[in-house]
Order: C-alpha cells, then sequence, then structure tokens
C-alpha cells in the first residue's frame, strides 16, 4: 500500500474521471507493468475498455468549451471521488478486505481534495477570463494526467512524492480554496439568476429599502443589535469582502448615520468595522459582468471593497447613490459613476447641512 500508483491514480481520477481508469486498464490488458486487483479485473474486458474509452474521449472533448465544462465539473462532483476509490482499489497489491476498503476511503479522500482544486482553478479561470483560458488549461490538465499515470506506472515513488507534496499543499490552501469556490459558484448562480430575471421581466427594485428583503431576515436581525438608539436601518448590502484568507461573507447595513460593515467570521462573531457618512472621500459603483463592485474610500485612507452578484447589482447601483447623498450633505466627498470627484459642499450655502444626519437622512430617503 506504500506504492505511489493506486495513489497516484487516484489523485489524478479528481481531475479527469474516467481517462485515468481508461489508461490504467490499457497498461493492465497490453503490459505487464500494471496488475489489478483481482475484484477489478472486469476493467480489462473489451466492453470495459470501450466504455471507459468513449467517456474519457466525452469528458476530454467537453472540458475544452467554457461554460459547458464548469457544468461538468459540477456534475461529476460525486462520480470522481467515486472514480478515485476504484482507481485506488483497483491498483492496490493486497487481497485483504480491509486493506482494500481503507486503500479505496484514501483513494476517494484525494480525488475529491484534487476535483476541489481542479473545480476552483476552473471558476477563477471562467470568472477573471471569461472562460478564455479554459481551453488551455483543459489541455494542460490532460497532458498532467497522461503525466502523472505514467509517473504512476513507471516511478511510483516519484508520483508518492508528489501526492504527500500535494496533500501538505492542499491542506495549507484549504481555507482559501473552499472560500475562493463558495464565491465563484455563489457569482455564477447569481449571474444565472440575474438571466432568468430578465428574461421572465422581474420588475427591478425602485428603492434601497427593498434590499433588505434579499437578506436573511434571522441575519438582519441579529446585526441590527449593533445599532445605536434612534439609528435606523435604511438597506442592507449582501456580498463578499476579499481577505488574505479568502472572500468571506460580509453584509453592508447602511444606516440613519453610516455604513456598518459586518465581516463573517467561522465559529466566531461578526467582525464589526463602522464608517461615517462625512468620512467618506470616494463611493463608486462598477457592473464587472459576472458581479457588481461597490467601492468605498475613507479620508483616512481606508479602503472597503463588497462584490455583489449581478442579480443584486441594481441596489448596489442604488445605494451608491444614496450614500454619495449623505455624504454630500454631512460634508463627505462623494464619487459616482462619473469618475470626478465631487467637491464638497460649502455649508453655509445650505441650511440642510446645519441638520443632524439623522434629520438628513429621513428628509432624502428614497421611498
Amino acid at each position: 500500500m506504500v506504492s505511489g500508483l493506486p495513489w497516484g491514480m487516484a489523485l489524478v481520477s479528481g481531475v479527469n474521471t474516467y481517462l485515468p481508469l481508461f489508461l490504467l486498464a490499457l497498461f493492465a490488458r497490453f503490459t505487464h507493468a500494471v496488475h489489478l486487483s483481482p475484484k477489478f479485473e472486469f476493467l480489462v474486458s473489451d466492453q470495459a475498455l470501450i466504455i471507459l474509452g468513449l467517456l474519457a474521449a466525452s469528458e476530454i472533448l467537453a472540458q475544452k468549451f467554457p461554460g459547458l465544462d464548469n457544468v461538468w465539473d459540477f456534475l461529476h462532483t460525486l462520480l470522481r471521488p467515486m472514480a478515485g476509490a476504484i482507481a485506488a482499489g483497483a491498483a492496490v497489491d493486497t487481497n485483504q478486505t480491509l486493506e482494500m476498503a481503507v486503500a479505496m476511503l484514501m483513494g476517494g479522500t484525494l480525488a475529491a481534495a484534487a476535483h476541489s482544486a481542479k473545480s476552483g482553478a476552473r471558476l477563477v479561470s471562467t470568472t477573471k477570463s471569461f472562460g478564455l483560458a479554459n481551453t488551455a488549461l483543459s489541455f494542460g490538465e490532460d497532458a498532467a494526467v497522461i503525466g502523472a499515470t505514467l509517473l504512476s506506472v513507471y516511478a511510483p515513488w516519484v508520483m508518492l512524492a508528489l501526492v504527500v507534496v500535494f496533500v501538505l499543499s492542499f491542506f495549507l490552501i484549504a481555507p482559501w480554496l473552499v472560500r475562493t469556490l463558495l464565491f465563484d459558484c455563489r457569482i455564477v448562480f447569481g449571474w444565472l439568476r440575474w438571466v432568468g430575471r430578465r428574461l421572465l421581466h422581474v420588475p427591478n427594485p425602485l428603492c434601497l429599502e427593498e434590499s433588505v428583503l434579499e437578506a436573511e431576515p434571522h441575519r438582519v436581525k441579529s446585526l441590527s443589535a449593533n445599532l445605536a438608539p434612534g439609528e435606523e436601518l435604511k438597506g442592507v448590502l449582501v456580498g463578499w469582502q476579499k481577505t488574505r484568507g479568502g472572500p468571506r461573507p460580509c453584509y453592508w447595513l447602511l444606516t440613519s448615520h453610516r455604513v456598518l460593515i459586518a465581516e463573517s467570521r467561522l465559529f466566531r462573531n461578526a467582525k464589526l468595522e463602522s464608517l461615517a457618512y462625512a468620512d467618506l472621500s470616494v463611493a463608486r459603483f462598477r457592473n464587472l459582468g459576472l458581479f457588481s463592485r461597490v467601492e468605498l474610500l475613507a479620508r483616512q485612507n481606508r479602503t472597503f471593497t463588497l462584490h455583489l452578484r449581478r442579480v443584486h447589482g441594481l441596489l448596489g447601483e442604488l445605494a451608491v447613490q444614496q450614500i454619495v447623498k449623505w455624504a454630500r450633505l454631512s460634508g463627505g466627498v462623494g464619487l459616482l459613476e462619473t469618475a470626478a470627484t465631487l467637491e464638497p459642499a460649502d455649508k453655509n450655502s445650505s441650511p440642510e447641512l446645519n441638520m443632524t444626519p439623522h434629520d438628513l437622512a429621513k428628509k432624502y430617503t428614497v421611498n
């Protein structure tokens, strides 16, 4: 069980479901380099080779088309760990049932880890390059699978070392990878939801208050407990804030006095930051295609960025319009989509600027 053959084949099964099994069966059928476990000798039959060959060719072709490759990866989320378990069980040199079961469990786990890394890379490529880099990435994956299979057969100890390096690296990047994978999945599904709304002619939100309906009620209720007495909740933006550990879910509570930023933490209370409207120097909304982004810059050079699903883009735009209005009236500086900084108004030019932020917010709230 210490040979690199079963673990190498399990690892690459997380990248391509059928090609490693097909290559393993070919080596067992036509060479003496590989001997399959007796319980998996059916893989070298004519029927199994034909089916595996067709499935491998289908997967190789499907992975060359942006969009289809992400759907294919999603559909094979459960199949790739199963393929990794079969590859490890077929290649392991043992007749003991317990050892076989342990090998298959470890093989399935390796394949699941490789599938997570591969799917995360694909989704990042899709969101960053709009799928243009996916085809080249697919050719690289095919070459990696073939090369790793050859190493597993002819240099198993080298492959075992590579598997150990992958496992150690995966544990280091696993939190970032999981958060990035979840972020990219939600961005893609948010874009699909936006397309569905457009096709079904679902009306757009008319005011910022409707953003509260898009947030989880229990989370809004919990975060609202941090508001000061007399402070009114005007809207909620739900998105992600990128951190060193990957994108984290984040809530922006737009109140009558400030922006309350709550960054979610696992097993810990949310990290809270407060940004008064009077301290703002830049407020900007950007539509980036698959998703939208709201950017705030405070006078102390503190930057806050929230990434929104495309379906929530209009809410982000409404929020920025309101934030700019409140910042102006509170003596701050706002920057909207015009890419030109708006100078602070002269406090003597308008009696409204002598009003409290609470009264200003009530007066200029969009109904």
